[in-house]
């Protein structure tokens, strides 16, 4: 099956013959502890910072999921109060979390049409932290992310949707964090958070160890080139390699934007189906995940069709569940893969 379903998705091609290697190799059987770990992981966090231009003082760490970061988030760096701020299910589901640790967190919800730079904005005189959504999947928006909104606090971003597709403004947030399972082209189980100086100091003043997972410990560990518990050894392993086969970041930003140029193409010129881009703004909208809105009979009917050829679609999200559907456009989708769709569509409907 073709899978454009926006998370999980489809897997690069060369994963399957990493993930032999790695049993070839008693990759999947060694110890964490031993130094042919240590090795693994000290050379994919320096092709990560080299592939994806990541700042040099800028670190990585490994947890099991985008999800399990929002709860570090909370637990290691929000001091007093955080604010959270979203248009979509994913940013909700932050707030709602970190609420379940912080009663007083608070929340700004907006219109998927708007800006983070349009959010009216309360005092921040007792917010420290800012969470923000950089690609939110539900809806397929985007988000410029710019420090200069937000004072002195700390601002923590979900990229889970774009990281590894587009290049991101590292120094514009103190946390990023992302799942593999989408752009990073692998199966899902290992999830990315990568901290500033700044949130390292904000968790050395906390000084919280009072989790498995607080950014102390996970630290105390990556300078030991180790994790802070028995991870997902398999999926490190096909990172780095994929890493390393991969271009250059930048390079993968240019492809994925073509590529997402085809898409907005070829939907305009077929407005007659009745299907049009759910964010109106271009500026707005996330290079890669495409969402569609229609008539719910009739994005049922191309759900319908692709998948009788084999072809998987991602149905919609929260408040636009029935009337769209989402297209994932990540490194792994080739432009032989969305022609493929598009001569589907163009014969079947």
């Amino acid at each position: 099956m073709l899978s454009f379903y926006p998370g999980p998705s489809k897997v690069h091609p060369e994963a399957l013959e990493f993930i032999q290697e790695a049993f070839d190799q008693g990759i999947v059987s060694i110890n964490h502890r031993s130094a042919r770990f240590e090795a693994l992981l000290k050379d994919t966090l320096e092709v990560l910072h080299a592939k994806w231009n990541i700042p040099a003082n800028y670190t990585i760490y490994f947890v099991s999921s985008a999800t399990e970061a929002w709860e570090i988030v909370a637990q290691s760096l929000i001091e007093k109060q955080s604010l959270h701020l979203y248009n979509g299910a994913f940013g909700k589901k932050w707030a709602h979390y970190t609420q379940q640790i912080y009663p007083q967190a608070q929340s700004i919800s907006f219109d998927a049409q708007a800006s983070l730079s349009s959010v009216e904005l309360p005092s921040l005189a007792e917010i420290d932290t800012i969470c923000l959504v950089q690609s939110e999947t539900s809806n397929g928006t985007g988000q410029t992310i710019s420090r200069s909104h937000y004072g002195e606090s700390l601002i923590a971003v979900d990229a889970t949707s774009s990281m590894g597709g587009i290049e991101l403004p590292w120094k514009e947030a103190d946390v990023w964090l992302a799942s593999v399972q989408k752009c990073m082209g692998i199966p899902a189980g290992l999830g990315i958070m990568i901290c500033s100086p700044k949130a390292l100091a904000r968790a050395e003043k906390l000084g919280r160890k009072s989790h498995y997972n607080d950014i102390l410990l996970m630290e105390e560990n990556r300078k030991r080139f180790q994790t802070h518990y028995t991870p997902n050894v398999l999926s490190i392993y096909v990172l780095n390699r994929l890493t390393h086969l991969l271009p250059n970041l930048s390079v993968i930003d240019a492809q994925t934007r073509k590529k997402m140029k085809i898409w907005e193409e070829f939907w305009h010129t077929n407005a007659n189906w009745g299907l049009q881009c759910l964010i109106e703004n271009p500026e707005l909208r996330l290079p890669t995940v495409l969402a569609l809105q229609g008539d719910p009979t009739q994005i049922q009917l191309i759900l319908q069709t692709c998948l009788a050829a084999d072809i998987e679609l991602g149905k919609g999200y929260g408040d636009w569940q029935s009337n769209t559907v989402r297209i994932a456009n990540f490194p792994s989708h080739t432009e032989n893969d969305i022609h493929t769709l598009i001569k589907l569509l163009k014969h079947e409907l």
